[in-house]
């Protein structure tokens, strides 16, 4: 495959060997060459446009995005290759308008491409996956994704974007199965080691999940889902004044496309809990519905009334163990920490193109 893709280049080097051999004057061999180099940058046109579009899209400034786009679809219009086709699909998915990374994606995989690349049909369809997940096509996001699986293909993605559908479906059996599969990557991906301590909420596993929490929020995750599940450890305790706090983290958290988490749905729940006339409600209704707020859904709100009251801790709730229980895998030896990479975190999709 990497003799074909630098073919163009090594025949291009060939071809100044020979000029440089020519009996003809040292103008003509230049003339020559530089129409030689000429071709070649014409023919690599859209890679100059690709890169020029990776340049604003990186930028944290979302202004600079938007100059992005029209670069994009220079470079796909003049030939670019399907790798890097696939790769600006995700910045759209991400950054941009999805249904048009969706798009890209579908007509790549709908191409009859002779030698097709096995592994980037699979990375493909762990992508668009995302976007049948944003249409609210929760079963087509797990069966796309579940193909891929069977097919033996594994990576970091395939197992952030696979867990988050099943805790999201309420398939706990699944989950387990892929987070002790995926148990290794933890190390390196948060968004893997989050859907952990997502299992252990969904479990009922408040104190091994205060334990996971407390490790993977001192790293400092840029991604809002793992503050949200820790502030849901923290109000099954009645400690809401720290599970405000992680929720103002939350909302300061990196957001995408791709985020299962919206920022706006984090500030109302922050609100609902900050505010000492619905304090005890909130707390209520978040302790009572943990699988909708841990998918980022606003609970239902209680209709009962309760009396105003403005202390960080609320009687009644869980006793907290003394001290947090470690994660521990089937040897019974601590899981190593969590290392965030900027890659995960473009996935952490659940989201981090981590």
């Amino acid at each position: 495959m990497k003799k074909n893709k630098n073919l163009g280049l090594w025949l291009s080097l060939l071809v100044i060997l020979i000029i440089f051999t020519l009996p003809i004057s040292s103008i003509a061999k230049f003339v020559l060459i530089v129409l030689l180099l000429g071709s070649f940058l014409f023919w690599k046109r859209s890679i100059f446009w690709y890169m020029q579009a990776n340049k604003h899209v990186v930028k944290p400034d979302s202004n600079e995005w938007e100059k992005a786009w029209p670069l994009y679809q220079k470079a796909i219009r003049n030939g670019l290759p399907s790798g890097f086709v696939i790769t600006a699909a995700s910045m759209y998915l991400q950054r941009g308008d999805y249904s048009v990374g969706k798009k890209l994606i579908e007509d790549y995989l709908q191409k009859s491409e002779k030698n097709k690349d096995v592994n980037l049909v699979n990375i493909s369809k762990t992508m668009v996956s995302m976007s049948y997940w944003m249409d609210g096509d929760l079963d087509k996001a797990i069966q796309t994704v579940k193909e891929v699986y069977d097919s033996g293909y594994r990576d970091k993605n395939l197992f952030i974007n696979y867990g988050t559908y099943a805790l999201e479906k309420g398939d706990l059996e699944t989950a387990r199965k892929l987070i002790k599969e995926g148990k290794e990557l933890e190390k390196s991906s948060p968004g893997i080691f989050d859907n952990r301590g997502w299992l252990m909420i969904l479990e009922g596993k408040w104190e091994e999940a205060q334990g996971l929490y407390h490790e993977l929020v001192g790293k400092s995750p840029r991604f809002p889902e793992p503050f949200v599940h820790a502030a849901q450890v923290k109000v099954h305790y009645g400690r809401v004044g720290e599970a405000i706090e992680l929720l103002e983290r939350a909302t300061n958290a990196r957001f995408s496309n791709t985020s299962g988490m919206k920022r706006d749905t984090l500030l109302q729940l922050k609100e609902y809990l900050e505010n000492p006339e619905t304090r005890r409600a909130a707390a209520l209704a978040i302790d009572k519905n943990p699988k909708m707020v841990a998918s980022g859904k606003f609970p239902p709100k209680t209709q009962q009334s309760f009396e105003r009251e403005e202390g960080d801790f609320l009687s009644g709730f869980a006793k907290e163990i003394e001290k947090p229980i470690l994660v521990e895998d089937e040897e019974g030896e601590r899981l190593p920490n969590t290392e965030l990479t900027d890659d995960d975190i473009e996935y952490a999709k659940k989201h981090n193109l981590e």
